[in-house]
């Protein structure tokens, strides 16, 4: 596995000073379209209705398959950027920073307050310009409370990410991984009576 983060510099013909948004018009009317969305009819919906928040994310275009949970307080930039899997849960004040793309694999967790931040910027460059990267967490891992995953990471199946910890490389499969930059620490160990996060959330 390249351990490496993955990331792309967005070029663009917008992008020609630091106060200038990399976006197209269309991509900032769509961004405002989506927060007020959330605003009026994402955020205030209670736990249950998992299906209406699906729906709205669906109709900004996240690619959703099964039944994932997001919370109502869960954060999502840009649906667009979005793939969720089944059983997948994105827990309270999460926050998706998806400027590339996050795909959030089956049972995966992700727990309070984690920062998944899939933009920076290239800070060599006196013009900033924006660099994406996409992230991936695998199947049936978690993410502890208020990490953070930068840029370009996978996180790999089973891993544990533990709270607090800052993920700046890609992490092995069937690893508990905490610190920062978080470093494996040792395998998991899965009994057969373990489930999804969704309830504990």
């Amino acid at each position: 596995m390249n351990n490496e983060p993955s990331t792309t510099r967005m070029q663009t013909k917008e992008q020609q000073t630091r106060y200038s948004s990399p976006w197209s018009k269309w991509s900032r009317v769509k961004l405002l379209l989506w927060r007020m969305t959330w605003l009026l009819l994402f955020r205030p919906t209670l736990k249950p209705f998992k299906g209406w928040r699906n729906f709205l994310l669906r109709l900004f275009g996240a690619k959703i398959t099964g039944r994932p949970f997001v919370s109502p307080s869960a954060i999502v930039y840009m649906p667009w950027h979005l793939t969720l899997e089944d059983h997948v849960c994105l827990g309270p004040g999460s926050e998706v920073y998806n400027l590339g793309h996050v795909t959030l694999r089956a049972r995966c967790t992700v727990a309070q307050q984690v920062y998944l931040c899939a933009g920076t910027h290239d800070f060599s460059d006196p013009k900033l310009p924006l660099v994406v990267g996409t992230i991936e967490i695998g199947e049936e891992a978690f993410i502890g409370v208020r990490a953070l995953v930068l840029p370009g990471v996978h996180i790999g199946a089973r891993c544990v990410v533990g709270a607090g910890a800052v993920v700046t490389r890609d992490t092995p499969e069937g690893m508990i991984c905490a610190g920062n930059p978080a470093k494996p620490i040792r395998k998991r160990q899965i009994n057969d009576s373990q489930t999804s996060g969704e309830e504990a959330i």
